[in-house]
């Protein structure tokens, strides 16, 4: 059973801050020093100032300007527990224009090994102890866990999309891609019972955030280890979300490409060899057209399983790798489910990187040895100078390959999914009260 409440948001306040786009940003795990950089010039009120603190003692700095801010009127907390319905906006680099809807509640926490909320790739401790340490300073949710739940009639987008039509938005901007965002708080009583009722029995997947459920999980530990008793309706039993509808075709998900460095150079004769042993080669010269048809090549079989593009330093070609069969990951990985087996990244980690490269589980981890981007062509350039010793692009994977994967309570691997735009920081914070009460579950 999965429990969403309403809750009394914190935004923003509009007499104070008059271009939102200046004070939202994309999650803390994207913004690379120079971009933390730049956000701070961009105000003094920028979330990046609470989620990605620069002082010698970040996590408290944070609390003491999050105290402020709210003292000062630049955050003012609504009156009325609602739900926050998000229309996004965007345009792919194809041209393409899409539109994602969603919204934002609160959810009760669950253990991910059982229940309904089902994470889909692997953590690190270190993000997730940072991600604690910043709630325990401050009580509370800057950034929404961004989730993924299946119905087909799409019956909460409609709901909530008519409920709004013609309203003036509680927020709008955009991101500093041109996506356009507008927000709307909807404290209706009825609409928010629609919404509760068919998420009641819906299972989740985490698609980003997976560090922040993680630590909140620890927060809530945490609490209840401070308190004599509790009842589990205590706002800290819940966590800040926003849901998407896989079912939306304004859902993307992009592809993470891989460049790799650190393992024994190899002619590419003998590569080629090695290669031919388990896939189907496709070979393009690496030219500006040969480049462009690889990677047109590479795309128009998307559909296709156990589908890689691959280029070597050692090798004058870009290559399009098909798996011959099945059951070679069958044979070199038979823990894994059929699901896990067939996705093009765990064929690219445990058959290509590890049983060819030689690069183990414990090598690929290490700094330096993957490097993770969302432009193909960077990549491939990365190889072509000789930066690197060679790159893979690859495909995103389907919605429902994902979902199928963490149902089974299996993990990807690290960066296997993008799902674009990015969910911006700031649009709504939650502000854990330890004194605040939610209604009993739905079904107690």
């Amino acid at each position: 059973m999965v429990h969403i409440v309403p809750f009394r948001g914190l935004l923003y306040n509009s007499n104070r801050i008059s271009n939102v786009s200046k004070v939202v940003e994309p999650p803390y795990d994207v913004i690379n020093p120079e971009e933390q950089e730049k956000l701070y010039r961009r105000s003094p009120h920028n979330i990046v100032r609470l989620i990605l603190n620069r002082e010698p003692n970040p996590y408290e700095a944070a609390a003491e300007l999050f105290k402020r801010w709210q003292q000062e009127g630049v955050l003012l907390r609504e009156e009325q527990r609602a739900i926050y319905f998000l229309r996004q906006r965007f345009r792919l680099r194809t041209g393409e224009e899409k539109e994602r809807l969603g919204f934002f509640a609160l959810v009760r926490l669950e253990d991910p090994s059982g229940g309904n909320i089902h994470p889909h790739e692997r953590t690190l401790e270190g993000p997730k102890e940072d991600r604690l340490r910043l709630m325990l300073a401050c009580h509370a949710n800057f950034s929404a866990i961004f989730a993924l739940y299946a119905e087909p009639k799409q019956t909460i987008n409609r709901v909530l999309a008519e409920y709004t039509q013609g309203a003036t938005p509680t927020v709008a901007t955009q991101d500093e891609n041109g996506a356009a965002c507008q927000l709307w708080s909807i404290a209706d009583a009825e609409i928010i019972s629609v919404v509760q009722r068919t998420m009641i029995n819906q299972p989740l997947l985490i698609a980003d955030g997976h560090h922040r459920y993680e630590a909140s999980l620890k927060y809530l530990d945490h609490i209840r280890q401070e308190r004599s008793n509790f009842n589990g309706r205590e706002a800290f039993n819940f966590v800040l979300m926003h849901f998407a509808n896989t079912n939306d075709d304004g859902l993307v998900i992009l592809p993470t490409h891989r460049v790799v460095r650190g393992f024994a150079p190899i002619p590419f004769r003998r590569l080629e060899e090695l290669l031919q042993k388990y896939f189907y080669i496709e070979p393009y010269p690496k030219t500006r057209d040969g480049q462009r048809d690889f990677l047109n090549g590479l795309k128009g079989g998307r559909k296709k399983r156990g589908l890689i593009g691959a280029t070597f330093s050692s090798d004058p070609r870009y290559l399009i790798l098909r798996l011959k069969s099945r059951r070679t990951m069958q044979k070199l990985a038979p823990e894994l489910s059929v699901s896990l087996q067939d996705l093009d990244v765990s064929i690219l980690h445990r058959l290509i990187l590890q049983h060819i490269l030689g690069l183990g589980p414990e090598t690929q981890v290490q700094p330096g040895v993957i490097r993770y981007l969302e432009d193909e062509e960077e990549a491939l350039r990365s190889v072509d100078e000789e930066r690197d010793q060679a790159a893979f692009i690859l495909n995103p994977p389907e919605p429902e390959q994902v979902f199928s994967v963490a149902l089974q309570g299996e993990r990807m691997p690290q960066k296997t999914t993008f799902f674009y735009p990015k969910l911006l920081s700031g649009l709504v914070i939650n502000k854990i009260d330890p004194d605040e009460e939610f209604a009993p579950d739905p079904q107690a």
